[in-house]
């Protein structure tokens, strides 16, 4: 069990999003006799969840259907599809910034 303190703590998030996220039911916090939340290693996993699914860009409603097993699977492909061309633009533009540093140090090399 965690307090909303230390819940935050492991998750990486501030105890205003672990209220939020409760407020919107992906996590069920419990109250004990002297007004403290606690909370559980699953919705630990589920807060969690819901910012990797976030971070792979669904809506934080896409993210609710996710948690809930009611999202389509045609929305998960669509986005895995757009996750990987985002990878290969970005792997491009990595290689491009490879490139131009390699130039940066051999005329910064040549004007020593």
């Amino acid at each position: 069990m965690f307090l909303i303190s230390e819940l935050a703590k492991r998750v990486g998030v501030s105890r205003t999003t672990v209220l939020y996220f409760e407020k919107l039911g992906v996590i069920r916090g419990q109250r004990l006799d002297n007004g403290y939340r606690v909370y559980t290693e699953l919705d630990a996993q589920r807060l969690i969840l819901t910012m990797q699914l976030q971070a792979g860009g669904l809506s934080l409603k896409e993210c609710i259907a996710c948690l809930n097993g009611k999202l389509e699977k045609d929305i998960l492909s669509e986005r895995l599809r757009l996750l990987d061309e985002e990878i290969v633009q970005k792997q491009k533009a990595r290689n491009y910034f490879l490139v131009y540093w390699g130039k940066v140090l051999i005329v910064t090399f040549m004007r020593n």
